[in-house]
């Protein structure tokens, strides 16, 4: 039976009243350490979700003990620090043994065990016992090592101000749960969850490599139901602030370490992300359904720190990740989910004992908007994180910004109301994406304001090839169109082509002042709310939040009584923009400190003269303080340059070739500098262009899958640059010079084909046909491998990683070889089918941690790597 409430004072009475009398002998506990976790991890091993962590509801403490000299006891008491958890009695003079109880909470103790009999008791030493859950109640408040930008707030409990955490940061970016700036949230969310079963779009990810692991940690799971999908990352890898000897340790460990220094701290498991809801999908199937409900429900009894559920479905109606999923029954399916997910999540407070909320984040365009009633949802929910970011990007070239929260300066009233007709002519669906026209959306639907949570973003989508000259409005570049999208490096905060971190922005291309660096400016639109950084010379654009523009946010969720602010993600961000939520969220806007801002500069790009041409370029320049401007122009010497201020006087020189030149100018307000280019093309007059001048091509022959080299001959009386089309008629050209290489296809029989290169100059063109002959080259297929066959060749030389037959086993080369013999082993491996069969152990074999194997009739699993330990006799192996 248990009591908890003995004290140490007792214990002591006790004792000293018996002194009189011998006590029994005092017991001493066993070496072995004394761990114990109502979840069991794998912590080495590889394997599924199912096979890698198992969780019970008791744990059963063994305390193996002996009294070594004197005489025993009839009686035994175990005290956690001081406190009896369970006594019992032995037969007398008992001096030896194991107690076992079983045991319901989590906690970290000094255990010691007492010895009884009439005459008193003896008390052993101390020892400590670790008594593992996951709701880290045996683990020490988590020590943060978060970056100094960060400043102190005070959370309100009735704002929502919230940051995604992603389960893959501490591997690139090495950013672990220390690394939070957890005391300035009320809610973190987990990214991502994935659901077992039809996951077609997270095969883009990681060269498939995502997708392979989801598969491997689903393997003992049903479809629909949840999983952990980086077990390594999660529970697994030894990460700071959590004992390397923790029966639970990598992000969760820590998670469940923050819980114990932030306990209102709201940590939600977010379900589903944009390459992870192919399985959503299907919920129109209530068993689908069902078992989904179910699971999570298991999920949350197991993993006790999380605080609910977040649902992201990446888009009930569709166009997410995967283009041929999405229905118009989906809304109502998303209502559904969300009212029996309400009511798994109150059974479960019941039963726990404590609150569990509901969340979902949703895309917030119109055509998203529409497809969900998001008032009928919100009555199951407590918040509804909107994702207002995202809404311009590099997966097409039409710049815009990313995340504001009105119309930019660059659009129409009615492209930003819906109404009218696009550049097509077509009529508008709905409203520009911005965050005020979402908000006015789900309002108008009926959703309360107190559960929407407007998003930021903690990172930057940009361009290349937005250049100053392509823009319809001038020194607008939300007006010009890209041509790809933004490059970079991890260095520089670009961990996908398109995107780059804040901290990455703030390093490279704002500048510690926000006045730009690197050749960038730094660009706000006042209208819309919204930041962004531009290279002019280069053409490299990205938008982005600004602590201004978050600022701003805030306010608006104060102006509009919505529920807070949460960002994507907390890795991307150096503490500015965490602490601009907060700012704005206060209602209080902090100026910006008084700096001379650059001046602000026009001039073309580019000019195309004639020889002996005269122009005058003009450069447009103001100052933000309204200082006095000094213009410095330079450039080549050829162009005989003469200025006055803010213009130059530009020659172009003879030429008997076009030429390309430069002018420069710098216009400096007395503290800084702002440099422009303007490129000068100047024309040779033009004379007469004659054809060039082609060879005649050689006929070629070749065999089929063959490739043979074709060249030809051809220069320009001009001298200008030469272009080469070549075609050959069923076969494959490669290349588009004067020499490339013809890839002849497979052919039926021996055919002669007319193949032809034309050469241009820009004006004329000549063509030269030359034959090509493709010959037919019979060839016996590889007969299928059956039993006795063998492709190994004792003459041939092998390499690591080559395969071959062997009187009907197949074998594959470790290094080497040549003439080693395939089934001597050695340099050879057996190559065993991954059909899932599970044979029988063989001595000869390796094996590794997670591999199935028969011997004597019974089913073993492997801990580790082993070759020739039998199953049975060795610790190697774990019987099933």
């Amino acid at each position: 039976m248990f009591k908890y409430l003995t004290t140490a004072a007792a214990v002591g009475a006790a004792l000293a009243s018996a002194a009189v009398v011998a006590a029994p002998s005092t017991p001493s506990i066993n070496w072995k350490p004394q761990n114990y976790s109502f979840v069991d991890v794998n912590i080495y091993g590889r394997g599924s979700y199912k096979q890698l962590i198992q969780a019970k509801e008791v744990v059963d403490i063994q305390i193996e003990w002996n009294a070594w000299s004197g005489k025993g006891g009839n009686s035994y008491k175990v005290y956690f620090d001081n406190e009896v958890v369970n006594e019992g009695t032995f037969a007398e003079g008992t001096t030896g043994g194991t107690i076992r109880f079983p045991y319901h909470k989590s906690g970290r103790h000094e255990l010691k065990i007492a010895l009884c009999d009439a005459s008193g008791c003896s008390m052993s030493a101390s020892k400590p016992i670790v008594i593992a859950d996951t709701d880290g109640g045996h683990l020490e408040p988590l020590k943060l090592n978060v970056n100094p930008n960060n400043k102190k707030f005070e959370t309100d409990p009735n704002t929502v101000v919230g940051a995604y955490f992603v389960e893959w940061g501490i591997y690139g970016r090495k950013f672990d749960v220390t690394q939070i700036p957890a005391d300035n949230l009320t809610h973190l969310l987990y990214g991502f969850i994935p659901v077992c079963g039809p996951n077609d779009s997270l095969a883009e990810i990681e060269n498939g490599n995502s997708l392979r692991a989801l598969k491997l940690a689903c393997g003992s799971s049903k479809d629909y139901e949840v999983v952990i999908h980086d077990p390594w990352a999660a529970v697994q890898k030894a990460l700071p602030g959590i004992s390397s000897k923790d029966p639970i340790r990598g992000t969760y460990a820590q998670l469940m370490a923050l819980k114990q220094r932030n306990p209102d701290l709201k940590i939600l498991p977010s379900v589903g992300g944009w390459t992870l809801s192919d399985p959503f999908f299907d919920f129109d199937v209530k068993e689908n359904r069902d078992t989904f409900v179910n699971s999570m429900r298991e999920f949350l009894k197991t993993w006790k720190f999380y605080d609910g559920i977040d649902i992201d479905w990446e888009f009930p109606g569709g166009d997410g990740a995967n283009p041929n999923l999405g229905s118009d029954k989906d809304g109502e399916v998303y209502i559904i989910l969300m009212k029996e997910l309400r009511a798994m999540l109150d059974e479960l407070e019941i039963e726990m004992g404590r609150e569990f909320e509901l969340t979902s984040a949703i895309g917030t365009g119109y055509d998203k908007i529409e497809d969900v009633d998001y008032q009928q949802a919100a009555q199951y929910m407590d918040y509804i994180f909107a994702m207002t970011y995202d809404f311009a990007g590099g997966w097409n070239n039409v710049t815009g910004h990313q995340t504001a929260i009105y119309c930019g300066t660059h659009m129409s009233t009615d492209e930003c109301n819906g109404t009218g007709v696009d550049e097509n002519g077509e009529a508008r669906k709905g409203p520009a994406y911005t965050l005020d026209n979402a908000i006015k959306l789900l309002l108008a639907q009926g959703v309360p304001s107190e559960k929407l949570v407007v998003g930021t973003a903690m990172y930057g989508r940009g361009w290349e090839g937005v250049y100053p000259q392509n823009a319809q409005i001038a020194d607008n570049p939300m007006t010009a169109p890209a041509n790809g999208k933004l490059r970079g490096s991890t260095s520089q905060g670009v961990w996908e082509a398109g995107v780059i971190d804040y901290k990455g922005l703030k390093a490279h291309m704002i500048g510690h002042d926000e006045q730009g660096i690197n050749g960038f400016e730094v660009g706000y639109d006042e209208q819309a709310e919204a930041a962004y950084v531009w290279n002019r010379q280069k053409g490299t654009l990205v938008t982005y939040d600004s602590p201004r523009s978050v600022r701003a946010k805030g306010r608006y969720v104060r102006e509009h009584n919505l529920a807070g602010l949460f960002a994507w993600e907390i890795d991307a961000d150096n503490g500015d923009i965490l602490n601009a939520m907060h700012e704005g969220l206060a209602g209080k806007v902090t100026p910006p400190k008084p700096v001379n801002k650059a001046p602000v500069v026009a001039l073309t790009s580019e000019i195309t003269l004639k020889a002996g041409d005269i122009h005058i370029l003009t450069a447009r320049a103001s100052d933000p303080e309204g200082k006095a401007l000094v213009f410095a122009w330079g450039g080549d010497a050829a162009l005989n340059l003469q200025s006055e201020n803010d213009s130059v006087i530009v020659t172009a020189p003879s030429v008997t070739a076009d030429a390309v030149y430069t002018v420069n100018l710098a216009v400096s307000d007395g503290v800084n500098t702002v440099n422009r280019t303007v490129k000068v093309v100047v024309k040779a007059p033009v004379v007469e262009n004659k054809a060039p001048v082609v060879g005649n091509v050689s006929a070629i022959s070749l065999d089929e899958n063959a490739s043979k080299t074709v060249n030809i001959s051809a220069t320009d009386p001009e001298g200008k640059a030469l272009s080469f089309a070549w075609q050959v008629p069923g076969h494959t050209v490669v290349g588009n010079g004067s020499t490339v290489t013809v890839k002849a296809s497979e052919v039926t029989k021996t055919e002669t084909v007319t193949g032809t290169v034309v050469v241009s100059d820009g004006e004329h063109s000549v063509t030269r046909q030359f034959n090509v002959t493709v010959k037919n080259v019979e060839t016996t297929p590889e007969p299928t491998p059956d039993d006795g066959k063998t492709t190994w060749d004792a003459n041939k030389v092998y390499t690591g990683g080559n395969t071959v037959w062997y009187k009907g086993v197949q074998y594959k080369a470790r290094w080497w070889t040549r003439g080693a013999i395939p089934s001597n082993g050695g340099v050879w491996a057996e190559i065993i089918p991954d059909d899932g069969k599970v044979r029988d152990w063989r001595s000869d074999l390796v094996y590794t941690g997670g591999d199935k194997v028969v011997h004597n009739g019974e089913t073993y699993q492997a801990r580790w790597w082993t070759r020739g330990q039998a199953p049975g006799t060795s610790s190697v192996w774990r019987k099933l």
